[in-house]
Parts: structure tokens; sequence; C-alpha cells
């Protein structure tokens, strides 16, 4: 190197001792960038194993999630159902409720009637008995 930087002429056996030197040098760098693939490497298969960790945490935490979700809806399901038997069975007491009430009301009619009839025809009888009463006065 000395003599390559005083601009001498360089020998068969320096460019050779030159060149194994660039070797060595080229060899060593190629070795640090290997070994600093080696290390990007392996840090890349530890980001994997990271993201396959958190992958399968949320896949976990999804499952979870959506047998929490079922489990409401059947919940939910199974309340509506509660609910509509309840309405159901509601509907047909009120609905014996108003057939009831309407057989008192037809019944509560027909004996309103009844008395409306008797009084008719008492009345019928008072008035005949009054026409019957005013002829023989007259007679």
């Amino acid at each position: 190197m000395k003599k390559v930087s005083e601009g001498r002429r360089l020998s068969t056996e320096d460019l050779v001792v030159l060149m194994l030197g660039l070797f060595r040098e080229i060899r060593g760098e190629v070795a640090e960038v290997r070994r600093e693939i080696a290390g990007l490497h392996g840090r890349i298969e530890e980001t994997n194993r990271r993201m396959d960790a958190i992958n399968d945490s949320l896949s976990k935490k999804i499952e979870e999630t959506n047998r929490r979700m079922d489990e409401m809806r059947e919940s939910i399901n199974r309340r509506i159902d509660e609910t509509n038997k309840r309405i159901d069975a509601l509907y047909e007491e009120i609905n014996k409720r108003i057939d009831e009430t309407n057989r008192r009301m037809d019944a509560f009619y027909g004996e309103i009637n009844k008395r409306i009839d008797a009084l008719y025809e008492l009345l019928g009888r008072i008035y005949e008995a009054l026409v019957r009463g005013a002829a023989a006065q007259r007679q």
C-alpha cells in the first residue's frame, strides 16, 4: 500500500499480496453481511412468532366473543319465547274474561227484557182495567 501511495510500480508479488489482502477484507465484509442477515432472519422469525401468538390470542378472543354472543342470542330467544307464552296466556285469559262478561251482559239484558215485558203486560192490564172502569161508570 506504501508503494501504491507513493505512485511506484508494483511487482507481481506485490499485486498478489495486495489482492490477497483485498480478498481477506472482502471476505470479512461478506462474513459481517452474513451475520447481519442471520440477525435479521432471527428477528424476522421472532416477529413471525409474535405475530402468530397475537393471531392465536385474537382468534381465541374472537371465538370466545362468538360463543358469548351465541349464548346471549339463545338467552334472548328464550326470554322472547317466555314473553310470547305469557302474552298468549294473558290473551287467552282476557278473551275468557270478555266471553264471561258478554255472557253475563246477555243474561242481564235478558233479565231486563223480561222485566220490561212484565211491566208492559202489567201496564196493559191496568190500562184495560181503567178502560173497563171508565166504561162502567158511563153506563
